[in-house]
């Protein structure tokens, strides 16, 4: 069983307290900083319910996959067609789709809650050692909002206190200036937490190696990107890569040494909230809408939004590439409802082949798959939200070293990730001169396939507009002006001075 970090109901109505953006507070609220984070409890209360905000971001809304997934090379909608316009880059991609305002406000509110935290903190006397873990864990949680608002809305407002009043006036603040605030809460955050700790799910040294080694990649420095990465990697008391792809997600699973951080989830809607994890619904197939089929718990609930690309699925060598197993494809089905059978069919008959390839029958991913529900129509999921994993790890070193000019060293790397991706007797690796971006991004593709880092690869690479035109279902539209997403017109219509727009929109 898993040790958890408890987050409780008061937990999280002192996140729910915090103000709604970071550019106004709510006036009800009576905890804050003055009145409940004056000691080492209360401080621990809202670092807990941190840990807690970012389930929004990670399994309880739909919003953020629809940012990182649709419209890539490797997603599209399924048929499910909410976040249409980030698929087809229409005139609805603007200022008022729900994702941008959502993204952008969630992050500030855990922004703030951080800031108020760091600054509480800081005016306290108490332990410093435990001190220092609950700022470093505060500043590794701004780091990681704002790393998810830069990438996605280039310069935005950097604000570093609290929110103590109503706030009508904010600027972007360049794009610089923001990264070299992410980099200095990580440096502190990694010289102040333990590489272990006894409650599964709270941030450890190697999730801050981890989160820094991404930043480097966008900042394309090189070296540090690869030696943040090796650090995580040589950690082998604490990180290890499953040899079974599969079992990294299996829902009986959940504590093993390839995660670096999750979201943590329990069937339990008082420490867990009331949605859960959502994952499990939105990669599934509509198997349930074909005649002769209906749901059961072992096919899941289909919301069918989000759908692998062709081009994504070509990617997979079934007979050679065991990753190809955290996929249900077209042959996994069969009739199973007696009722609406066709003419001519049987129970247990395999699904006809002229369904094939429809978008009710995309394959399914499987990585938030969660047979734990009572039953096919729940919603509510109680599995683990993976964010960071070792598997990823492999690939930024391996990309940071061939991006530095060293493909012989970055080429180990990468082939142990092909090596544990290979069916028994299969080699896939590949030899150090064959190595280059796209190769790169075609094996993140795969290995990382719905686990919402596409988007940001994209755009990291300078890959966007030329691999979507290439390779998405329906991408067409892109520009480069896409690259960024739009300021949300809430954010400019709060402020009583101009706030520029990003181009294009």
């Amino acid at each position: 069983m898993k040790t958890y970090i408890i987050l409780g109901a008061l937990l999280l109505t002192v996140c729910q307290g915090c103000k709604e953006t970071f550019l106004e507070e709510n006036p009800r609220s009576v905890l804050n900083p003055v009145n409940f984070y004056t000691d080492e409890t209360g401080l621990n209360a809202g670092i807990n319910a941190t840990y807690a905000s970012m389930r929004s971001i990670y399994g309880e809304r739909e919003e953020p996959f629809r940012l990182t997934l649709l419209g890539t090379d490797v997603y599209t909608n399924g048929k499910g067609q909410l976040g249409l316009p980030f698929d087809i880059y229409d005139t609805d991609l603007n200022p008022f789709a729900a994702e941008v305002d959502f993204v952008w406000s969630t992050c500030y509110k855990t922004i703030n809650l951080t800031n108020t935290l760091i600054t509480s903190a800081e005016k306290l006397s108490f332990n410093e050692q435990r001190k220092a873990r609950i700022i470093a864990e505060a500043k590794f949680f701004r780091a990681l909002n704002y790393f998810w608002l830069v990438q996605l809305f280039g310069d935005v407002p950097q604000k570093l206190d609290p929110t103590t009043g109503v706030i009508t006036e904010a600027v972007r603040t360049p794009q610089a200036e923001v990264y070299k605030t992410i980099v200095d809460d990580l440096k502190y955050a990694e010289t102040n937490l333990a590489a272990t700790y006894p409650q599964w799910g709270r941030i450890r040294k190697g999730a801050v190696q981890h989160l820094l080694s991404k930043v480097y990649l966008v900042q394309k420095d090189w070296t540090n990107a690869a030696d943040m990465a090796k650090k995580v990697i040589q950690d082998q008391a604490n990180y290890k890569l499953e040899e079974d792809y599969t079992r990294i997600f299996h829902w009986e699973n959940q504590v093993n040494k390839e995660i670096i951080y999750s979201v943590q989830y329990e069937n339990d809607a008082t420490n867990s909230g009331s949605i859960g994890n959502q994952g499990h619904l939105y990669f599934q197939n509509s198997y349930s809408d074909i005649p002769g089929m209906q749901r059961v718990i072992q096919w899941g609930r289909p919301f069918s939004r989000f759908a692998p690309t062709p081009y994504l699925m070509k990617l997979f060598d079934k007979s050679k590439d065991e990753r190809t197993d955290i996929w249900r494809t077209f042959d996994d089905y069969y009739y199973n409802n007696p009722a609406t059978l066709p003419a001519g069919k049987k129970v247990g008959d395999p699904i006809d082949e002229s369904w094939r390839d429809k978008i009710e029958f995309h394959w399914t991913n499987l990585k938030y798959f969660d047979p734990t529900r009572p039953n096919v129509n729940e919603g509510r999921g109680n599995k683990d939200f993976i964010v960071f994993r070792l598997g990823e790890t492999y690939l930024i070193a391996a990309e940071a070293l061939m991006m530095a000019g060293k493909n012989d060293e970055a080429v180990t790397y990468f082939n142990e990730i092909r090596r544990r991706a290979a069916r028994p007797g299969v080699n896939l690796s590949v030899s150090a001169s064959a190595l280059n971006i796209d190769l790169i991004l075609e094996e993140r593709g795969k290995e990382l396939a719905g686990e919402m880092d596409r988007w940001f690869d994209l755009v990291r690479t300078g890959k966007a507009v030329e691999r979507v035109k290439a390779y998405s279902a329906r991408g067409q539209n892109i520009k480069a002006t896409h690259v960024l997403r739009p300021i949300p017109q809430t954010q400019i219509d709060r402020v009583t001075i101009p706030f520029t727009q990003n181009p294009g929109y």
